[in-house]
């Protein structure tokens, strides 16, 4: 192979690069940041079957906070920060758990965007498989 043919098959992989890496990168943040909400929806799930309680923020799935019949901590302290650096935040009237609004995240993945990224924890079928252990 000449030096020629060497230097056009690494450009061709530098462009390839270039165009597939960001993909990559904005898909891998959507997945986490799915799983994360997803996570924290069902340790809400999880804390209200163990306790009785509504959990009414994310800090109480890491400490007791003296509420009888907590079995936690129900995450991963990582797991409350989303994959743009910011937080996720309680929608107690909605009861989902998501991006809040003005975050560090696209606005289109925030409370209320076009492409919301959010769960709901107060599924009532969902919280059954809970109680009896099928989740």
């Amino acid at each position: 192979m000449t030096r020629i043919q060497l230097l056009i098959v690494l450009a061709l992989i530098a462009i390839i690069a270039v165009i597939s890496v960001p993909r990559a990168v904005k898909l891998s943040r959507l997945s986490k940041a799915e799983h994360y909400a997803l996570t924290i929806s069902n340790a809400f799930k999880q804390y209200k079957a163990d306790t009785g309680r509504e959990c009414t923020n994310i800090e109480s799935l890491l400490d007791s906070q003296g509420v009888p019949g907590w079995l936690g901590p129900y995450i991963n302290k990582k797991i409350i920060q989303n994959p743009w650096g910011g937080t996720f935040a309680v929608d107690q009237k909605n009861k989902k758990i998501g991006i809040p609004k003005g975050d560090k995240a696209p606005d289109k993945y925030e409370f209320g965007g076009s492409e919301e990224i959010s769960f709901n924890y107060d599924s009532p079928e969902l919280m059954q498989d809970i109680i009896t252990g099928q989740r």
